[in-house]
């Protein structure tokens, strides 16, 4: 699989949670981090296939800064990725939703109040999530977090969905709607480079 106008481009794409930290877990078990991780690989695959220079913040079950860290400093690693990549271009941390309902459900994309260009990524990413996944939009927000608010480029957080809620934890589960989920955020890349 591959998408235009991102060939020569420089992606970083963060797997969020991993190693010591499984992000939320799913009424079946499923972990966030091992969602995030494979539906940053299939993206990264795709984007790569399509002539992109692409960086992970992980590409296994790992820890970024390493075991047991604070939650600061495993954050500040993420960065540090993307600070450290020569010609990055926008940071896209990939995250799935919680709630203490399981019935809460749905995708949304998070960018840093006042990021004009990140607040451009989240819409287009927004849209091309909704387009692919059929879930319900819970729309575009800004938000404080610490990735995309200390990222230097345009940066977004998305989640994908609600690994609580039932119905959606055995979607975020399944391989054929993980590569769904990374090609909608790949064409949601591609639109970012190709409308500027």
């Amino acid at each position: 699989a591959s998408v235009e106008s991102v060939a020569g481009h420089t992606i970083v794409l963060d797997a969020g949670h991993g190693g010591s930290d499984t992000g939320a877990v799913g009424p079946s078990g499923v972990t966030e981090a091992s969602v995030t991780l494979a539906v940053t690989q299939d993206l990264r695959d795709i984007l790569q296939n399509s002539g992109a220079h692409v960086a992970m913040t992980r590409d296994t079950n790992v820890d970024v800064y390493g075991p047991y860290a604070t939650d600061r400093q495993e954050l500040q690693a993420r960065v540090d990725v993307g600070e450290r990549t020569p010609g990055a271009e926008v940071f896209l941390s990939i995250h799935c939703n919680a709630f203490s309902n399981p019935g809460a459900h749905g995708m949304e994309t998070y960018y840093y109040p006042g990021s004009s260009a990140g607040a451009r990524f989240a819409t287009i990413l927004n849209e091309e999530l909704e387009k692919a996944g059929g879930r319900t939009n819970r729309g575009v927000k800004s938000a404080n977090f610490y990735v995309i608010h200390h990222s230097p480029m345009p940066a977004s957080l998305v989640e994908l969905a609600f690994v609580t809620n039932p119905t959606e934890e055995r979607l975020l589960a399944d391989e054929a709607y993980q590569k769904e989920l990374a090609m909608a955020l790949a064409k949601g890349i591609a639109r970012f480079f190709g409308e500027r």
